[in-house]
Protein backbone atom coordinates (compact mmCIF):
# COMPACT_ATOMS: atom_id res chain seq x y z
CA UNK A 1 0.00 0.00 0.00
CA UNK A 2 2.61 2.44 1.03
CA UNK A 3 4.67 1.80 -2.70
CA UNK A 4 1.57 2.42 -4.45
CA UNK A 5 1.12 5.66 -2.21
CA UNK A 6 4.83 6.68 -3.12
CA UNK A 7 4.33 6.01 -6.69
CA UNK A 8 0.97 8.35 -7.10
CA UNK A 9 2.81 10.62 -5.53
CA UNK A 10 6.01 10.49 -7.85
CA UNK A 11 3.17 10.47 -11.44
CA UNK A 12 1.59 13.54 -9.71
CA UNK A 13 5.04 15.53 -9.44
CA UNK A 14 5.68 14.02 -12.44
CA UNK A 15 2.80 15.82 -14.39
CA UNK A 16 3.07 18.72 -12.50
CA UNK A 17 6.48 19.27 -13.83
CA UNK A 18 5.56 18.48 -17.65
CA UNK A 19 2.58 20.88 -17.30
CA UNK A 20 4.65 23.65 -15.49
CA UNK A 21 7.08 23.03 -18.39
CA UNK A 22 4.25 23.36 -20.65
CA UNK A 23 3.21 26.45 -19.28
CA UNK A 24 6.49 28.05 -19.32
CA UNK A 25 7.23 27.48 -23.02
CA UNK A 26 3.83 28.60 -23.83
CA UNK A 27 4.50 31.86 -22.21
CA UNK A 28 7.85 32.01 -23.81
CA UNK A 29 5.96 31.42 -27.27
CA UNK A 30 3.37 34.10 -26.55
CA UNK A 31 6.29 36.52 -25.41
CA UNK A 32 8.17 35.85 -28.78
CA UNK A 33 4.55 36.52 -30.59
CA UNK A 34 4.35 39.90 -28.62
CA UNK A 35 7.84 40.75 -29.68
CA UNK A 36 7.34 40.55 -33.20
CA UNK A 37 4.83 42.51 -33.58
CA UNK A 38 6.18 45.25 -30.80
CA UNK A 39 9.33 45.35 -33.14
CA UNK A 40 6.70 45.70 -36.15
CA UNK A 41 4.59 48.31 -34.93
CA UNK A 42 7.73 50.22 -33.71
CA UNK A 43 8.86 50.05 -37.52
CA UNK A 44 5.56 50.93 -38.90
CA UNK A 45 5.19 53.96 -36.35
CA UNK A 46 9.01 55.51 -36.98
CA UNK A 47 9.05 55.10 -40.69
CA UNK A 48 11.52 52.82 -40.23
CA UNK A 49 12.88 50.18 -43.25
CA UNK A 50 14.05 46.96 -41.86
CA UNK A 51 14.55 43.12 -43.24
CA UNK A 52 13.98 40.17 -41.19
CA UNK A 53 15.19 37.09 -40.98
CA UNK A 54 13.90 33.89 -40.42
CA UNK A 55 14.77 33.58 -36.49
CA UNK A 56 12.84 36.78 -35.91
CA UNK A 57 15.67 39.54 -35.69
CA UNK A 58 14.57 42.77 -37.82
CA UNK A 59 17.99 44.92 -39.10
CA UNK A 60 18.14 48.19 -40.99
CA UNK A 61 22.05 49.30 -42.22
CA UNK A 62 21.07 52.85 -42.02
CA UNK A 63 24.77 53.44 -43.43
CA UNK A 64 26.26 51.68 -45.97
CA UNK A 65 30.35 50.96 -47.14
CA UNK A 66 29.82 49.18 -50.15
CA UNK A 67 33.61 49.19 -51.46
CA UNK A 68 35.03 48.40 -47.50
CA UNK A 69 35.95 44.82 -46.95
CA UNK A 70 33.72 42.46 -44.84
CA UNK A 71 34.80 40.52 -41.51
CA UNK A 72 36.11 37.27 -42.54
CA UNK A 73 36.58 34.68 -40.04
CA UNK A 74 39.71 35.64 -37.50
CA UNK A 75 38.94 39.60 -38.22
CA UNK A 76 39.35 41.85 -35.19
CA UNK A 77 36.07 43.93 -35.32
CA UNK A 78 35.83 47.00 -33.59
CA UNK A 79 32.82 49.37 -32.92
CA UNK A 80 30.45 51.25 -30.71
CA UNK A 81 26.94 51.21 -29.81
CA UNK A 82 23.75 52.18 -28.12
CA UNK A 83 21.79 49.47 -26.58
CA UNK A 84 18.00 50.89 -26.07
CA UNK A 85 14.38 49.42 -25.45
CA UNK A 86 11.64 50.32 -27.71
CA UNK A 87 10.52 52.90 -25.30
CA UNK A 88 13.29 55.12 -26.08
CA UNK A 89 15.34 54.36 -22.56
CA UNK A 90 19.24 53.52 -22.64
CA UNK A 91 20.20 50.52 -21.09
CA UNK A 92 23.91 50.60 -22.19
CA UNK A 93 26.14 52.20 -24.76
CA UNK A 94 29.89 52.15 -25.20
CA UNK A 95 32.07 54.08 -22.67
CA UNK A 96 32.95 57.57 -24.08
CA UNK A 97 36.28 57.28 -25.91
CA UNK A 98 36.73 53.62 -25.72
CA UNK A 99 35.34 51.26 -28.25
CA UNK A 100 34.32 47.66 -28.21
CA UNK A 101 36.09 45.06 -29.85
CA UNK A 102 35.33 41.12 -30.87
CA UNK A 103 36.60 38.54 -33.01
CA UNK A 104 34.70 36.45 -35.69
CA UNK A 105 35.24 33.32 -35.09
CA UNK A 106 34.97 29.84 -37.55
CA UNK A 107 32.21 28.97 -35.66
CA UNK A 108 30.42 32.08 -36.35
CA UNK A 109 29.88 32.84 -32.36
CA UNK A 110 31.08 36.09 -31.10
CA UNK A 111 34.62 35.13 -28.79
CA UNK A 112 34.97 37.60 -25.25
CA UNK A 113 37.86 37.38 -22.96
CA UNK A 114 38.09 39.82 -20.14
CA UNK A 115 40.39 41.72 -22.88
CA UNK A 116 37.24 41.94 -25.23
CA UNK A 117 34.51 43.14 -23.75
CA UNK A 118 33.51 46.60 -21.51
CA UNK A 119 33.43 46.76 -18.29
CA UNK A 120 29.72 48.13 -17.98
CA UNK A 121 27.47 45.82 -15.79
CA UNK A 122 25.24 45.37 -18.95
CA UNK A 123 27.72 44.33 -21.78
CA UNK A 124 26.97 44.46 -25.48
CA UNK A 125 26.98 40.89 -27.22
CA UNK A 126 27.09 39.94 -30.66
CA UNK A 127 25.89 36.20 -30.40
CA UNK A 128 23.81 35.04 -31.92
CA UNK A 129 22.13 38.67 -33.58
CA UNK A 130 24.83 40.68 -34.73
CA UNK A 131 26.80 37.08 -36.00
CA UNK A 132 24.25 36.26 -38.57
CA UNK A 133 24.49 39.08 -40.12
CA UNK A 134 27.93 38.59 -40.73
CA UNK A 135 28.08 34.64 -41.32
CA UNK A 136 26.90 33.33 -44.71
CA UNK A 137 24.41 33.38 -46.86
CA UNK A 138 23.83 37.39 -45.44
CA UNK A 139 27.29 38.63 -44.95
CA UNK A 140 25.76 42.14 -44.62
CA UNK A 141 28.30 43.79 -42.95
CA UNK A 142 31.02 46.01 -43.87
CA UNK A 143 33.64 48.09 -42.39
CA UNK A 144 31.77 51.96 -41.98
CA UNK A 145 28.38 50.48 -41.66
CA UNK A 146 26.04 51.59 -39.35
CA UNK A 147 23.46 48.70 -38.42
CA UNK A 148 20.15 48.89 -36.10
CA UNK A 149 19.40 45.77 -34.86
CA UNK A 150 15.91 44.73 -33.20
CA UNK A 151 16.27 41.91 -30.96
CA UNK A 152 12.89 40.17 -29.74
CA UNK A 153 14.09 38.84 -26.06
CA UNK A 154 14.27 35.04 -27.24
CA UNK A 155 17.65 35.96 -29.30
CA UNK A 156 19.00 38.23 -26.89
CA UNK A 157 22.50 37.47 -24.91
CA UNK A 158 22.53 35.95 -21.86
CA UNK A 159 24.44 38.75 -20.03
CA UNK A 160 22.37 41.42 -21.16
CA UNK A 161 19.58 40.65 -18.71
CA UNK A 162 19.12 43.93 -16.06
CA UNK A 163 16.51 45.63 -14.27
CA UNK A 164 16.46 48.22 -16.89
CA UNK A 165 16.27 45.80 -19.61
CA UNK A 166 14.04 42.88 -18.05
CA UNK A 167 14.06 39.51 -19.96
CA UNK A 168 10.75 39.51 -22.16
CA UNK A 169 11.10 42.67 -24.05
CA UNK A 170 13.14 43.36 -27.28
CA UNK A 171 15.77 45.91 -27.79
CA UNK A 172 17.26 48.06 -30.11
CA UNK A 173 20.87 48.34 -30.93
CA UNK A 174 22.13 51.15 -32.74
CA UNK A 175 26.03 50.04 -33.75
CA UNK A 176 28.75 51.89 -35.71
CA UNK A 177 31.43 49.20 -37.22
CA UNK A 178 34.26 51.58 -37.04
CA UNK A 179 37.22 48.96 -37.86
CA UNK A 180 37.70 45.71 -39.22
CA UNK A 181 41.36 44.55 -39.09
CA UNK A 182 43.31 41.11 -40.18
CA UNK A 183 46.15 39.29 -38.73
CA UNK A 184 48.33 40.94 -40.86
CA UNK A 185 46.63 44.10 -40.45
CA UNK A 186 46.83 44.27 -37.10
CA UNK A 187 50.78 43.11 -37.24
CA UNK A 188 51.39 46.16 -40.03
CA UNK A 189 49.55 48.36 -37.51
CA UNK A 190 51.85 47.38 -34.72
CA UNK A 191 54.96 47.39 -36.58
CA UNK A 192 53.68 51.43 -37.65
CA UNK A 193 53.13 51.84 -34.13
CA UNK A 194 56.78 50.89 -32.74
CA UNK A 195 59.09 51.95 -35.78
CA UNK A 196 60.17 48.62 -36.30
CA UNK A 197 62.05 48.46 -39.38
CA UNK A 198 63.85 45.92 -41.70
CA UNK A 199 61.69 42.67 -40.72
CA UNK A 200 61.98 40.26 -43.19
CA UNK A 201 58.82 38.36 -44.08
CA UNK A 202 58.35 34.99 -45.28
CA UNK A 203 55.62 35.49 -47.72
CA UNK A 204 54.43 31.45 -47.72
CA UNK A 205 53.09 31.55 -43.84
CA UNK A 206 53.71 35.27 -42.38
CA UNK A 207 56.83 35.14 -40.22
CA UNK A 208 58.20 38.53 -39.68
CA UNK A 209 61.77 38.37 -38.33
CA UNK A 210 64.48 40.68 -37.18
CA UNK A 211 67.81 40.48 -36.00
CA UNK A 212 68.81 42.67 -33.48
CA UNK A 213 71.96 41.47 -31.97
CA UNK A 214 73.92 39.34 -34.49
CA UNK A 215 77.11 37.14 -33.65
CA UNK A 216 77.93 35.93 -37.23
CA UNK A 217 81.25 33.51 -35.80
CA UNK A 218 79.02 31.96 -33.62
CA UNK A 219 77.52 28.31 -33.87
CA UNK A 220 74.85 27.58 -36.01
CA UNK A 221 71.79 25.78 -34.13
CA UNK A 222 71.79 22.09 -35.12
CA UNK A 223 68.55 20.84 -35.58
CA UNK A 224 66.91 18.64 -33.03
CA UNK A 225 69.52 20.37 -30.42
CA UNK A 226 67.79 21.81 -26.89
CA UNK A 227 68.83 25.68 -26.03
CA UNK A 228 67.71 28.07 -23.84
CA UNK A 229 65.88 31.17 -24.65
CA UNK A 230 65.27 34.14 -22.89
CA UNK A 231 62.07 35.59 -24.42
CA UNK A 232 59.16 38.17 -24.19
CA UNK A 233 55.42 37.38 -25.53
CA UNK A 234 53.27 40.56 -26.36
CA UNK A 235 49.94 40.42 -27.73
CA UNK A 236 50.02 42.57 -30.89
CA UNK A 237 46.24 43.48 -30.82
CA UNK A 238 46.69 45.66 -27.72
CA UNK A 239 50.14 45.46 -27.10
CA UNK A 240 50.06 43.36 -23.69
CA UNK A 241 52.64 41.39 -22.16
CA UNK A 242 51.13 38.17 -22.30
CA UNK A 243 54.74 36.17 -20.62
CA UNK A 244 58.07 36.44 -19.81
CA UNK A 245 60.84 34.10 -19.14
CA UNK A 246 63.92 31.32 -20.08
CA UNK A 247 62.26 28.41 -21.55
CA UNK A 248 64.08 25.11 -23.07
CA UNK A 249 63.19 24.20 -26.43
CA UNK A 250 64.28 21.48 -28.25
CA UNK A 251 64.75 23.19 -31.68
CA UNK A 252 63.36 21.50 -34.99
CA UNK A 253 63.65 22.10 -38.67
CA UNK A 254 61.23 24.61 -39.84
CA UNK A 255 60.38 22.68 -42.89
CA UNK A 256 59.24 19.87 -40.50
CA UNK A 257 55.80 19.37 -39.18
CA UNK A 258 56.83 19.25 -35.51
CA UNK A 259 56.62 22.46 -33.09
CA UNK A 260 59.73 21.25 -30.57
CA UNK A 261 57.44 21.78 -27.86
CA UNK A 262 56.86 25.48 -28.95
CA UNK A 263 54.38 26.94 -31.08
CA UNK A 264 55.36 26.93 -34.75
CA UNK A 265 56.22 30.44 -34.99
CA UNK A 266 58.68 30.68 -31.87
CA UNK A 267 60.55 27.40 -33.30
CA UNK A 268 61.01 28.76 -36.62
CA UNK A 269 62.30 32.27 -35.21
CA UNK A 270 64.71 30.68 -33.35
CA UNK A 271 66.23 27.86 -35.93
CA UNK A 272 67.44 31.36 -37.64
CA UNK A 273 69.82 32.59 -35.28
CA UNK A 274 73.18 31.25 -33.54
CA UNK A 275 74.31 30.77 -30.09
CA UNK A 276 73.75 34.55 -28.76
CA UNK A 277 71.88 36.09 -31.15
CA UNK A 278 68.68 38.18 -30.21
CA UNK A 279 66.04 39.07 -32.57
CA UNK A 280 62.29 39.64 -32.82
CA UNK A 281 59.70 37.12 -34.18
CA UNK A 282 55.89 37.95 -35.56
CA UNK A 283 53.59 35.74 -36.84
CA UNK A 284 49.86 34.87 -37.17
CA UNK A 285 47.86 33.11 -35.31
CA UNK A 286 48.26 29.98 -37.86
CA UNK A 287 51.82 29.59 -36.44
CA UNK A 288 50.64 30.66 -32.95
CA UNK A 289 48.14 29.31 -31.23
CA UNK A 290 45.09 29.28 -33.77
CA UNK A 291 41.38 29.35 -33.49
CA UNK A 292 41.35 27.92 -29.28
CA UNK A 293 44.39 30.41 -27.98
CA UNK A 294 44.99 29.86 -24.53
CA UNK A 295 44.04 30.68 -20.54
CA UNK A 296 45.84 31.30 -18.09
CA UNK A 297 46.65 28.16 -16.31
CA UNK A 298 48.45 26.77 -19.90
CA UNK A 299 51.48 28.73 -18.33
CA UNK A 300 51.40 31.82 -19.87
CA UNK A 301 50.59 34.96 -17.28
CA UNK A 302 47.45 36.74 -19.62
CA UNK A 303 45.21 34.47 -21.39
CA UNK A 304 45.59 34.40 -25.59
CA UNK A 305 42.67 34.74 -27.09
CA UNK A 306 42.16 32.87 -30.23
CA UNK A 307 43.00 33.98 -33.94
CA UNK A 308 45.75 36.32 -31.99
CA UNK A 309 48.83 37.32 -34.03
CA UNK A 310 52.17 37.38 -31.45
CA UNK A 311 55.01 39.22 -31.09
CA UNK A 312 58.27 37.75 -29.51
CA UNK A 313 61.72 38.95 -28.33
CA UNK A 314 63.71 36.67 -27.90
CA UNK A 315 67.72 35.49 -27.54
CA UNK A 316 69.40 32.52 -27.71
CA UNK A 317 71.92 30.71 -25.21
CA UNK A 318 73.57 27.16 -24.66
CA UNK A 319 71.66 24.74 -22.71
Amino acid sequence: MRGKLILGVIASLTVTMIACEQTEEAFQDRKTRENKAEIRAYLEANQIVADSLRTGLYYAITTANLTAQKPQVGDEVTYSYVARRLDGTIVDSSQVGKSDVFIRSYNSRDISTTDYSTSMAFRFNPVPSFEELLAPPQEKVREGDKVTLFVPWSLRGTGDVSLLAPLYIPIRYDINILKVRTEEEQIDDFVAAQKIQGLERNTDNGLRFLRTQAYPDSATIAFNTTVSVVYKGILVRNGKQFDAGTIDVNVVDPNGTASGGVVKGFNDGIAKLKYGEKAIVIFPSTLGYGINGTSSSTGTSVPIPPYSPLYFEIEVKRK
